[in-house]
């Protein structure tokens, strides 16, 4: 069995319009959510085994959090541009790159691929992920390969506004 943990980066700045997409940082809020909501995800999974993440610097600063919050050091984290605003097809190819000795992986990426990807996947998932949104998907497969080639079971979502309620409300 193979676990998929796909994380939307955490809120992002639009403070700075010199700043191309690539390069725009994590808000305030972003900084608040993304380590309450590793927290939140440590508590509910076992350490992935590997790790990968967009190249943009919201999606960057969004796993260190995560990183951070499981003791894992950064440079296990590997990093891949095709990850920025990928497509199905895309986040399918950087999946199956994943080393098959690894049972467990995460993902930090953007939507609205990763909407796209967990709704072709399951047809049960959310109709948008929101920012810092986490959805955990299981599949059978042996192999990172054929990991959509196996009934895939949309095991778990989370997401600020609806998981951290002491500060949302």
């Amino acid at each position: 069995m193979k676990k998929l943990i796909l994380v939307r980066h955490a809120k992002s700045s639009w403070a700075d319009l010199s700043r191309g997409d690539h390069q725009r940082p994590l808000n305030k809020r972003g900084n608040r959510d993304a380590p309450e909501m590793a927290a939140l995800l440590k508590g509910r999974v076992d350490l992935p085994d590997a790790w990968l993440s967009s190249s943009a610097v919201r999606a960057l600063q969004t796993a260190r959090y995560f990183l951070n919050e499981f003791g894992v050091p950064e440079i296990k984290l590997r990093v891949h541009d095709s990850i920025y605003h990928a497509s199905v097809n895309t986040l399918l190819e950087n999946i199956h790159k994943i080393d098959e000795e690894a049972n467990s992986a995460i993902l930090f990426g953007h939507n609205p691929g990763i909407t796209y990807f967990v709704d072709e996947l399951t047809n049960l998932g959310p109709d948008n992920i929101p920012t810092c949104g986490i959805s955990i998907l299981e599949s059978d497969a042996e192999y990172w390969s054929n990991f959509e080639d196996e009934d895939i079971k949309f095991a778990d979502y989370m997401y600020p506004k609806k998981d951290l309620k002491h500060i949302y409300g």
